[in-house]
């Protein structure tokens, strides 16, 4: 259901979110302007904004590092409405169930708002795949602008630590319950990087799944520039340990919860996701997998940095290949996403 020429959506419930989605990214900012603080004023919920515009105003490759959260939260917070107006059960069209079901919520209705249990669809969709793979349903994509997809995770599927270079990510849990940990950036790290993820001798490992063609997530063999640690690691702050539950939303920005993992409960889960904007290799904006390591990130060093007030666990966030247990997949649910072409 791709088209790179705009967006496909399937339903009313999808065509309402992006109608507010591309309200957000209406065209009205000058582009003549260095400093980019002087675009914004006391009224920054007045601000009608470009995604692309912000992108090329400053570094394609920076992404939307450049602007502050809160001009971010301010500015998207009516899309992240819409993810919460969804309704679950009629936008995946669920059986609900009165026993060993998945929770769900959400929509307009006030009945909506009540959790109810729902049969989980990660065995309905196509081609079948075994029970530890997480699927993707693709739904709509405007390149440099934004994607939109639905993860379906089985029961206690997992998704690794992973990054989102310069973005924003939009998630609403549609149904079931994930364990995720988060963690920011330091802001000193990144003030100091030149935009480019990866150095140019670095040999990268392509996924030959359906995500490299639609978010170019990456695996890297880093090269090492001191005794401890591989190029391409960075500090950063862990969170505790918390659990989203349908019809939980939740943003992501460029530094504050950059990085995250997920784990899905007993009864699977599944989540729509909204990147602004999507990976693109090409604009340094791949997706890295890390490890984490506690060590060699004192209390000293963080009480001297501009990260003094950051909360969280001080670590460090070490590039790793894909996880050999990790596997994603595209496919299809009733109208939703699209099967891989067939192999021949």
């Amino acid at each position: 259901m791709t088209n790179a020429a705009g967006p496909v959506v399937s339903s009313q419930e999808l065509a309402k979110l992006e109608g507010k989605l591309n309200s957000c990214i209406a065209l009205d900012l000058p582009t003549d302007s260095e400093d980019f603080s002087t675009l914004y004023s006391a009224d920054a919920h007045r601000l009608s904004w470009s995604i692309p515009a912000l992108i090329a105003h400053r570094h394609a490759d920076g992404g939307l590092a450049s602007i502050p959260s809160q001009t971010l939260r301010t500015t998207l917070q009516p899309v992240l409405d819409g993810l919460g107006d969804i309704d679950a059960v009629s936008l995946l069209r669920l059986r609900l169930t009165d026993q060993d079901g998945a929770v769900v919520g959400g929509g307009l209705l006030p009945i909506a708002r009540y959790r109810r249990q729902v049969e989980p669809i990660h065995r309905q969709i196509t081609p079948p795949s075994d029970d530890n793979t997480v699927r993707y349903l693709h739904l709509s994509e405007i390149p440099g602008q934004y994607s939109m997809g639905i993860f379906v995770f089985p029961p206690y599927a997992r998704i690794p630590l992973h990054d989102h270079p310069g973005m924003c990510v939009l998630s609403r849990v549609l149904y079931g319950s994930l364990h995720r940990r988060s963690l920011d950036l330091a802001l000193e790290d990144e003030e100091n990087n030149d935009g480019s993820n990866s150095p140019t001798s670095a040999t990268s490992h392509k996924n030959s799944s359906w995500i490299s063609s639609h978010f170019m997530w990456r695996n890297k063999h880093a090269t090492e520039t001191t005794p401890s640690y591989p190029w391409g690691s960075k500090r950063a702050f862990e969170h505790r340990v918390d659990i989203l539950t349908a019809p939980d939303t939740t943003i992501l920005y460029p530094h504050e919860g950059n990085l995250h993992e997920f784990a899905a409960g007993p009864q699977g889960a599944a989540v729509l996701d909204i990147l602004l904007p999507p990976y693109d290799e090409s604009h340094h904006r791949d997706c890295t997998f890390y490890e984490i390591r506690y060590d060699a990130f004192s209390q000293q060093e963080q009480s001297s940095s501009k990260d003094a007030h950051k909360e969280g666990r001080p670590c460090w966030i070490i590039p790793t290949c894909q996880p050999e247990d990790f596997h994603c997949t595209s496919g299809a649910y009733r109208e939703l996403g699209e099967e891989p072409p067939s192999s021949t």
